[in-house]
């Protein structure tokens, strides 16, 4: 089965009616005597049959959050300490198996401290080829493991003489900035251009086409639809709220 992606961005700021996206007829429709002037031409009186849509979603743009973990190690002399960080393969080398998995280990000699135990396990996570270009390894008594930017989920576990708290539990990144989706390509004045400096909500959504069966034959398109958010408020971008609203009930299941 092949699939299409279509992207659209509701970036302009109209001047007037919210404009409708309704339901005629049990097909999708936008535009029509309430067309927005800042609606992509591509947008503009386009209609999707309801029952040909599946896997509907909606989420409106959230900042990454930074996970911290703080690992406390307990001084024992002859202690054999383990320390497991893991991750998804999300945006990482295609090669790579599903989770990302490495663990360290040390052996505390006579006389350690939870200091030199703590610089043992940063020295190591730092250095890592994977790892220190992904959590920064901080601390003096504890271990402070910090996500970096772009990669704010990991997991951790210890092994004896350790424990370990999610100081911060973290979040991916929900929707996009606008210089990212510019980046991309995918978008150019006909289907809306995103704006550097503005972040995205997303409304996603498939349509079933001609030919597809229960066995997968045939196609499919996917709807991207980026919506401009304003001081981190969800779709109150000029006059898109009403439409966005109705949108989503109509897409999401």
């Amino acid at each position: 089965m092949s699939q299409t992606i279509k992207y659209f961005c509701l970036a302009a700021n109209p001047s007037a009616n919210d404009g409708t996206a309704v339901n005629k007829g049990g097909y999708l429709s936008i535009g029509g005597t309430q067309a927005l002037a800042g609606l992509p031409s591509a947008m503009k009186n386009f209609a999707i049959q309801l029952n040909a849509i599946k896997n509907g979603f909606a989420t409106v743009y959230a900042a990454e959050v930074l996970r911290v973990v703080t690992v406390t190690p307990t001084a024992v002399a002859g202690g054999e300490y383990r320390l497991t960080l893991s991750a998804e393969k999300v945006g990482f080398d295609s090669n790579l198996p599903n989770e990302v998995q490495t663990t360290f280990t040390h052996t505390a000699p006579t006389g350690a401290t939870a200091t030199t135990i703590g610089d043992a396990f940063r020295t190591a996570i730092n250095n890592h080829p994977f790892w220190g270009a992904r959590v920064t390894a901080s601390g003096t008594t504890t271990l402070v493991l910090t996500a970096d930017a772009g990669y704010p989920i990991f997991t951790v576990g210890v092994g004896p003489y350790m424990s370990s708290v999610y100081t911060t539990p973290g979040a991916a990144e929900k929707g996009e900035t606008g210089a990212n989706l510019l980046a991309t390509g995918n978008f150019n004045s006909e289907v809306g251009l995103p704006v550097a400096g503005t972040n995205y909500g997303l409304i996603s959504f498939e349509v079933k086409t001609m030919g597809e069966s229960e066995m997968g034959n045939g196609s499919r398109e996917q709807y991207m639809i980026y919506v401009s958010n304003v001081a981190g408020t969800p779709y109150t971008h000029g006059f898109w709220a009403q439409l966005v609203t109705q949108l989503s009930a109509l897409v999401v299941k």
